[in-house]
């Protein structure tokens, strides 16, 4: 990933937490805007859906 701005995670809690942890660590990553999403299990169909919500 290069050159972003913002980043949407979604996954388990603690994945995401880890995660985020990791680019706010990164000095590539230390300004780019997080968002958390859904930590519940979704469908293929579902999570497509979620992220054309989340993009629009």
């Amino acid at each position: 990933m290069q050159n972003i701005d913002e980043l949407h995670v979604t996954g388990t809690g603690t994945v995401q937490e880890q995660f985020i942890k990791y680019l706010y660590e990164t000095p590539q990553y230390k300004n780019v805007e997080t968002k958390e999403g859904t930590s519940n299990k979704m469908s293929d169909e579902s999570l497509i859906e979620y992220a054309v919500t989340q993009f629009n």
